[in-house]
């Protein structure tokens, strides 16, 4: 019988395959998208702007499988940063939008715009702080 730590560490390295391979999943997807979106564009034989906006979230999510590639983390604000871009489509994708729903959906972006700068903010501060404590 295997002991627990040799079914943990083998655990461990199926996941941690599984996880490259949908992080490479993802980013295939990813191009695969902007390539429709680029074919949508041919097709209607102008750029409109939520295809960019589209475009945008394509690249956000293939740099933050690639950042995760490289850092072994994401930081969280990669997703908040697709989240302004997909509200700011949504606006530009409603053609009669009340006045309520763009203050809400205005407001959204603002509260998560000002979270990514807070974060940003304390992150500096923070690895401020470790430098400070290593010298």
């Amino acid at each position: 019988m295997k002991s627990q730590a040799q079914i943990d560490r083998w655990l461990s390295i199926l996941f941690h395959y599984i996880e490259k391979a949908v992080l490479v999943g993802i980013g295939a997807l990813a191009l695969i998208g902007i390539g429709q979106l680029i074919q949508g564009i041919y097709q209607h034989g102008a750029v409109r702007l939520e295809d960019l906006l589209m475009m945008f979230i394509f690249i956000e999510i293939m740099a933050m499988a690639n950042v995760y590639f490289m850092r072994r983390e994401v930081p969280f604000t990669y997703p908040m940063f697709i989240a302004v871009t997909a509200l700011s489509r949504l606006i530009v994708l409603q053609e009669n939008i009340s006045h309520e729903n763009f203050l809400y959906e205005s407001g959204a972006i603002l509260l998560v715009s000002l979270a990514i700068l807070i974060i940003r903010v304390t992150e500096r501060g923070h690895n401020e702080s470790e430098d400070d404590q290593r010298d």
